[in-house]
């Protein structure tokens, strides 16, 4: 029987979460990829917010664990009767109409958003919002509120800018030379001034757009870089130089006015859609909140005494000044479990304050000596080159200037016309500049983005995907990473027996508090109300947590990894282990059986990188353990030595940045206690790892469409300059050329996407699981 695209669309719906439309991981027995999605699911339909799945497109992603844990608002104080915050999770217009409509039923008055930033301005109404209580109400929805950024600098928004007022001066340009295309006589006593609005609108659009490209490609040529803003610069000033004389000489077979104002609007339109979804996705995110504020942390001197708040990270190395401290070390060696140190024990760069009192030390070193600001300094250097495509642009100028200038000298010596050889010289310059694949290329990388983002995977680098196409090896590390970011909790029937007023009390005990169980029970337990707000937690480092008759601490035996008690009497004996992210054994298989190698580079102790490893199915030569920052780095880096780019590494913790450093293409998962997330080349939304082949396939398929156009270009560019050395190419001829050969390209990349997603949905539909990764390649589909 054959099934309609619509009848296969169906089919996947039943396979993707009822909340974000990512899909749901096959450990999971519910509608949902992850338990956030299903609180907030449930959440919309209590509140009569439904609507919302009305208005959300793709773009929305899973709920983030960060999100619904307890933050400090204290900031959050309105000023002149508003207040713009920075907002996590903001990602379409349904999320701004259920925000707005939470904050009028709060009594506000109304919200300005700014999706490209992240940013909403909250207006208050006649009486004042309770912005931290509003904000708190935000939480359990999945927005997360922070500080508005202030740094206002955005090449996206620049770029738009730029792209608009050459819009505007390339329509003027044309609507003042189309007459002259449709016969408009050279005596006619406004010719001189359609040509002077010509040659003043290109001019102008010249100084705006194509200033952008001039000193794009001049910077690279400076560093010994052909990037493809090189032949779009030398097409822009030829079309312009040529035009300025052929004005001048009344050669009207010279002036290409209105081919350099749209050809500038069309290339800077293309790279503004390149740059605007990789800005959107950056901003997506706050700024990690566990990082000490640099100002401060450049103050401090060896000797001086200094707090650590909760949930932030030691900036220095440090000797304890109180009794005692818990803290973790994750982010230094990978491990989870919390530690306790006493006074006069050294507190090493990068420890996390996971208690709920702050922490005095006394610092033994400067900012500028630390590790953790040598791991926040380390940063990739831009993008990387792509030695092969500088070569072919290097061959295509050579080619385009020896075929232009050639031309142009045939044609003096065979017709003795200066004038038409310039012409013919310049047009070859002209249609020979890469306007089609500066407009495709970026519609290819905002396809691949688009497809990515349908499974919570939001891409950061411009330049990923063709990196990506060329992945052979794909390294983890574990803790956070292949593991869930906390361990799971292995009894969960122990918290099902719990009456209200107990889990009530448990969700309490950890909400605010980041210690590895505590986070753990946090995620079990599930987000809701809290009967005892109010109620102060107390902590002992190294014993538990309590308030009023309830407690969570250590076990008296060894049955369990935590006991949580009412009135001196256990309710509940818990056990806790690492767990695997849901699809992490079968996409490591579909990598190897796609022939990519696999490791696991881990700073965890032996025993539990062994365990994971055989969970796994890798061999002893393909993981390590008990690394060190430089040791990964050395590893990744040592294995790309010599050759292309090949390594993905996906990593969370601060011991893994100088690693990403080394990696061709970084990913890291959003869990809100590592920087990472900032600079990774891409981060991921929810629990499950079942995107990573799925990821490397999108690298090819934009491989594909990409070959596919640069095909037609070439194609395209040899006719071109046939018909250039024959006189052929007018200035209207060249002016009708550019568009329509951009409108072929555009055509040729969404085909090649739509082509793939077709085959995508015959795929799922006959192996009736979304467990098997689609094969985006265009030749037979395999599972």
């Amino acid at each position: 029987m054959e099934l309609s695209l619509a009848g296969l669309e169906a089919v996947v719906v039943n396979l993707k979460c009822k909340h974000c439309s990512t899909p749901i991981p096959a450990a999971r027995n519910d509608e949902f990829c992850c338990s956030g999605c299903a609180h907030v699911w449930s959440l919309l339909h209590e509140t009569g917010l439904s609507r919302f799945y009305e208005l959300a497109d793709s773009s929305l992603g899973p709920v983030s664990p960060q999100a619904l844990r307890e933050q400090d608002y204290e900031w959050l104080k309105p000023e002149n009767n508003s207040i713009r915050v920075s907002v996590q999770g903001l990602s379409c217009m349904a999320c701004i109409w259920l925000i707005e409509n939470l904050f009028t039923r709060a009594g506000g008055a109304r919200i300005n958003a700014d999706i490209a930033r992240g940013e909403i301005t909250f207006y208050m109404g006649e009486s004042p919002v309770d912005m931290i209580a509003f904000a708190r109400q935000l939480q359990q929805f999945g927005y997360l509120l922070g500080p508005a950024r202030a740094d206002g600098s955005d090449p996206a928004s620049d770029l738009a800018r730029r792209a608009g007022t050459c819009g505007a001066f390339a329509m003027n340009a044309m609507a003042f030379s189309l007459p002259a295309y449709f016969g408009m006589p050279p005596d006619f006593r406004f010719a001189p001034w359609f040509d002077l609005i010509a040659a003043g609108s290109a001019t102008m659009a010249l100084l705006v757009g194509g200033s952008y490209f001039a000193s794009r490609s001049i910077q690279s040529l400076r560093g010994g870089v052909i990037s493809i803003d090189t032949p779009i610069t030398l097409g822009i000033f030829a079309a312009y130089i040529g035009s300025i004389g052929g004005w001048m000489a009344g050669v009207s077979g010279l002036k290409y006015f209105d081919f350099v104002a749209m050809f500038i609007f069309l290339m800077l339109g293309g790279r503004w859609l390149q740059q605007a979804a990789v800005a959107r996705n950056r901003r997506k995110l706050l700024r990690d909140p566990s990082l000490p504020d640099e100002t401060k942390a450049r103050e401090l001197k060896s000797g001086e005494l200094f707090e650590i708040a909760p949930g932030q990270a030691c900036p220095v190395a440090a000797e304890l000044a109180q009794s005692s401290a818990s803290i973790s070390l994750e982010w230094i060696n990978g491990e989870s479990e919390a530690c306790t140190r006493s006074i006069g024990q050294m507190l090493p760069s990068g420890a996390l304050n996971i208690g709920t009192k702050p922490i005095s030390a006394i610092a033994l070193e400067t900012w500028e000596r630390s590790t953790l600001k040598s791991l926040i300094d380390a940063r990739r250097e831009g993008d990387h080159r792509d030695l092969v495509l500088e070569k072919l642009l290097r061959y295509y100028l050579i080619i385009v200037i020896l075929a232009g200038v050639a031309g142009g000298l045939t044609w003096w010596i065979q017709k003795n016309d200066i004038a038409g050889a310039l012409s013919v010289m310049i047009s070859i310059f002209v249609v020979s500049c890469p306007c089609a694949l500066g407009v495709a290329m970026p519609l290819a990388d905002e396809l691949a983005a688009s497809r990515a983002a349908q499974s919570g995977v939001f891409v950061r680098a411009v330049g990923i995907w063709k990196r990506l196409a060329r992945i052979q090896r794909v390294i983890f590390d574990k803790t956070g990473t292949l593991t869930l970011e906390n361990p799971a909790l292995a009894n969960p029937e122990a918290l099902a027996d719990l009456d209200a007023e107990a889990r009530g009390a448990l969700r309490h005990l950890v909400s605010g508090n980041l210690h590895p169980v505590s986070r753990s029970l946090f995620d079990a337990i599930g987000p809701g109300a809290d009967p005892f707000a109010g109620e102060e937690v107390s902590e002992t480092a190294g014993h538990g947590l309590s308030f009023g008759k309830w407690a969570l601490r250590r076990p008296q035996d060894r049955t369990s990894d935590a006991e949580f008690v009412r009135d001196g009497l256990v309710v509940a004996r818990l056990r806790f282990r690492d767990e695997l992210r849901p699809e992490s054994v079968a996409e490591v298989a579909q990598l190897k059986a796609r022939k990519h190698s696999v490791m696991i580079l881990s700073g965890d102790r032996e025993e539990k990188v062994a365990s994971i490893a055989t969970q796994l199915g890798l061999g002893s030569d393909e993981w390590k353990h008990s690394l060190t920052p430089e040791e990964k780095a050395a590893i990744v880096a040592d294995g790309d030595a010599g050759h292309r780019p090949r390594t993905l590494y996906i990593g969370d913790g601060a011991n893994d940045s100088l690693a990403f450093d080394a990696a061709s293409v970084s990913g890291s998962p959003v869990g809100g206690r590592s920087f990472l997330e900032h600079k990774a080349d891409f981060y991921f939304l929810g629990h499950s790892m079942g995107f990573v082949t799925r990821l490397i396939q999108l690298g090819a398929l934009h491989k594909t469409a990409v070959r596919r156009v640069f095909a037609f270009a070439v194609t395209y560019n040899i006719a071109a300059v046939v018909a250039g050395w024959h006189g052929m190419l007018s200035p209207l001829v060249a002016a009708v050329l550019m568009p329509l050969s951009s409108v072929v390209t555009l055509s040729i990349v969404a085909l090649t996407f739509a082509g793939a997603k077709r085959k995508q949905f015959t795929q799922r539909a006959a192996s009736g699981s979304d467990s098997k990764l689609p094969d985006y390649s265009l030749g037979t589909i395999t599972t």
